[in-house]
């Protein structure tokens, strides 16, 4: 197995990233504002505010880059890469990679889950030092206004892709395949992404499919190992499989660290109520003519009156 980077200049600035990266916790990202005059727009934009992380992703990758360059030290520079991974790719003094960066997942903290994938292998990722930076936001006036930092996690991304690949990899219910070798395509052309495939045979070839993984050698082994990808292989020629459209979702691969940050998240608060709080109301605002939508419009309203 590969070994990530050690060269200790590499390793401190990685470090000095992360406190910087801590640091935008509370501060604006002012190229974008949210405008509305009238409450009544409050349902709509609670339940639309989210659409907006793509942006607020992208536009936070620009600027983290330009944040962690600005006093990066041997001669190192981070850079941005667009659609290349990782999105802050940490260069050192002669211009070449370092195997080490960010990748960055915007995470609107009123929604109803972390809707970030996270797809990369855990090949692709052993002997780098990769990391994922879960950046939370919300809206200063809740459902108008400037996007806010709110919270920051940064988190090993191998130890992320482990944890994805053991909650989904169940075969022959589910597969976690491998992307291809295609080293020698053009760079764009070039696969890196992990694929969720779920059975879609019937009941009685399960059986069949069953007991062709329990008598097979790697019916235990790692969907990422040759002996996995073997195996992958075989059934998919064998069986009827669907791909996973939902497959890698962030929230849904019960890493320790990420469950942690989400909770902490949810109790933190914001202007007198916890992000909980106001996730409820921001619901109840759609349940019109009922006693719910009352309290919440009333709460609603008092973000209003500020105007």
């Amino acid at each position: 197995m590969p070994t990530p980077p050690t060269d200790p200049h590499v390793l401190h600035e990685m470090g000095r990233a992360e406190e910087h990266l801590r640091s935008i916790v509370g501060s604006d990202v002012p190229a974008i504002t949210i405008n509305s005059l009238d409450v009544k727009d409050a349902p709509f934009l609670g339940r639309i505010n989210s659409k907006l992380s793509p942006i607020i992703g992208n536009l936070l990758e620009r600027q983290i880059s330009e944040l962690l360059t600005e006093d990066a030290g041997h001669g190192m520079r981070w850079v941005r890469q667009d659609p290349d991974f990782p999105d802050a790719l940490l260069l050192d003094a002669g211009g070449g990679s370092t195997d080490s960066g960010y990748e960055v997942k915007a995470w609107y903290v009123l929604s109803a889950e972390l809707t970030g994938r996270f797809r990369e292998s855990v090949n692709l990722l052993e002997g780098r030092n990769i990391r994922i930076a879960i950046i939370a936001w919300h809206l200063s006036h809740i459902v108008y206004g400037t996007p806010k930092v709110v919270g920051v996690l940064t988190v090993d991304a191998l130890s992320v892709a482990r944890r994805r690949d053991e909650h989904y990899h169940r075969p022959p219910d589910y597969l976690c395949v491998e992307p291809q070798d295609t080293t020698a395509r053009t760079r764009n052309l070039q696969q890196t992404n992990v694929a969720g495939y779920k059975w879609q045979g019937a009941p009685e070839a399960l059986l069949e499919a069953e007991e062709f993984v329990m008598g097979h050698a790697a019916g235990r082994a790692a969907p990422h190992t040759p002996e996995g990808q073997a195996l992958s292989a075989e059934l998919m020629a064998q069986f009827a499989y669907r791909l996973d459209t939902n497959f890698a979702k962030v929230d849904r691969v019960d890493h320790p660290e990420i469950e942690r940050f989400k909770a902490e998240m949810l109790r933190t608060d914001v202007r007198g109520r916890s992000l909980s709080r106001w996730i409820r109301l921001l619901r109840d605002l759609n349940t019109p003519e009922t006693a719910a939508y009352d309290a919440a419009a009333a709460e609603i309203q008092a973000i209003y009156d500020e105007l």
